[in-house]
């Protein structure tokens, strides 16, 4: 199957609308640090464009330049939320579930000693 590219009409709604409120709040910490535009996009190293597109919510721009846009602006503790195994509840419910229902020693060596 030939490799399919995102393009803003066939990426999925919800994912739309995570990237659009991502530009938003990006938009809203910057103009709360007094930062124009120009300012941020020097800053990170991004060109205005970019940065521009990243503010409106753009889900065709580099996740690389939002995490970029985000770290400039003191706000990358973030990251370490962003699909944290510890919040996934789904897959540890997935996980637990290919779990033995007990425990078979595998071999002699293996065995529980009664030497404590």
């Amino acid at each position: 199957m030939p490799r399919q590219n995102l393009t803003d009409d066939t990426t999925p709604f919800a994912v739309v609308r995570a990237i659009t409120t991502l530009g938003k709040n990006i938009a809203r910490a910057r103009i709360r640090r007094g930062l124009r535009q120009v300012d941020l996009a020097k800053k990170t190293g991004l060109a205005l464009g970019t940065l521009r597109r990243i503010e409106e919510g753009s889900p065709t721009t580099a996740l690389s330049a939002y995490l970029t846009v985000l770290w400039a602006l003191g706000l990358e503790r973030e990251f370490d939320d962003l699909a944290s195994p510890d919040r996934d509840e789904e897959g540890k419910t997935l996980e637990r579930a290919r779990q033995p229902k007990r425990v078979v020693l595998k071999s002699k060596r293996e065995e529980l000693d009664a030497d404590f």
